[in-house]
């Protein structure tokens, strides 16, 4: 029995028009590619091992969904953990796993909501994001109290 079937879901051409489903509509050509169907286009994207971003890595797409459930995991004994060991270590750490768990959770948000032609400086812009939200976190460890003493401070205020 196929995933779909399992599962419940009905092709899109048979919920919409297949004229509401062409490259035009959803916004022109990209990497991902369409998987054609018997009954017209189905917009199920195709992971393309020509996108340059994709070959910066060398993660299968089941290996990166496998790491960033890793971490998000791994974030469940941080974060408290760095509360109940508060070192320099545990606060770069947190900082890390922040940044990064914020960094594809964004990378989610644009795939699904972003406009195809916008989407390589929207990912420029989610990278910047990244790179300068880690540095200050970073920075804020070094040259200040760090993350976990700032959110005690922070939490005793009444």
């Amino acid at each position: 029995m196929s995933f779909v079937l399992m599962r419940g879901f009905r092709p899109l051409s048979r919920i919409a028009h297949p004229s509401l489903v062409n490259s035009y509509f959803l916004g022109g050509s990209s990497s991902k590619s369409m998987i054609p169907i018997a009954s017209g286009a189905a917009i199920q994207p195709v992971f393309s091992p020509q996108n340059s971003v994709a070959n910066m890595a060398s993660f299968t797409t089941s290996d990166h969904w496998k790491i960033e459930r890793v971490v998000a995991v791994a974030m469940l004994a941080i974060i408290p953990g760095s509360f109940v060991c508060d070192s320099a270590t545990m606060n770069y750490l947190l900082a890390a796993t922040m940044a990064i768990h914020a960094h594809w959770g964004m990378d989610a948000v644009l795939i699904d909501y972003c406009p195809r032609k916008a989407l390589p400086f929207a990912n420029l812009l989610r990278y910047a994001m990244t790179a300068i939200a880690f540095g200050g976190l970073c920075y804020f460890n070094y040259n200040d109290m760090g993350l976990t003493k700032a959110l005690k401070a922070l939490w005793a205020l009444h």
